[in-house]
């Protein structure tokens, strides 16, 4: 598919929709851009995000399952000059039947890249998700969209560090996979939180090292079915 345009996301893109569900517990966190003034209320479902006009959802590039340490003098300078190609090389794109989506990449030499989205949650509730995917992954390669529950919404713009995750994080579940060459498709799944849940991160990743592979996403949906 050819890509008519690419425009980079800025790391923190502010979803303006009006909150649906009590709000959950927040706290500020250590955030190298945090605001100097109080934060909006948190997205929360019901979401949907197309890429067109304002945007809905809050994303921001990861690599592999942490962020160095502040203190970890020796990966933490790796690890921003990766993500700075990860950002260069992901953003929203015109698709040639018109509208927009989000493009993503792997890094060389890097088999686990992606972005996330934080959303407030309300803990033993379910959700549908549901998102259109296109792939050009090689053997080896796959894409799909993961689930992280935490305790409580952390306004942090960037990836946790392990020290914070172990902190916060109450629980992992599977959305989907997919492998190969595929036009658009429709992928959808469900999930109930956690007791403890109050923000999952929708983990939207790319796994294996050709980096020229493109994953192509759009129509992103979040919303709360029991």
């Amino acid at each position: 598919m050819r890509i008519l345009c690419l425009a980079l996301i800025p790391l923190l893109v502010l979803a303006c929709q009006p909150e649906k569900e009590p709000p959950p517990d927040i706290i500020q966190g250590p955030s190298r851009n945090a605001a100097l003034h109080i934060p909006p209320p948190p997205p929360a479902p019901p979401l949907f995000e197309d890429f067109e006009g304002e945007p809905k959802l809050s994303l921001f590039p990861r690599i592999g399952d942490y962020r160095p340490e502040n203190s970890d003098n020796i990966r933490l300078p790796f690890y921003n000059a990766y993500l700075e190609h990860l950002v260069r090389s992901a953003g929203v794109f015109g698709l040639p039947q018109g509208g927009h989506g989000f493009l993503m990449r792997s890094v060389a030499r890097l088999d686990s890249v992606g972005f996330f989205s934080p959303i407030a949650v309300q803990p033993n509730r379910g959700y549908r998700i549901s998102a259109r995917f296109k792939t050009e992954l090689p053997e080896g390669g796959r894409a799909g969209i993961g689930i992280l529950e935490f305790d409580r919404f952390l306004w942090i713009d960037e990836q946790y560090t392990r020290s914070l995750t172990q902190q916060h994080q109450t629980g992992m579940q599977e959305g989907f996979e997919i492998s190969g060459s595929h036009d658009w498709q429709s992928q959808r799944f469900e999930i109930i939180t956690g007791s403890n849940t109050r923000m999952i991160h929708l983990v939207f990743y790319r796994e294996g090292t050709d980096g020229s592979a493109l994953v192509m996403f759009d129509d992103v949906a979040v919303t709360a079915i029991r």
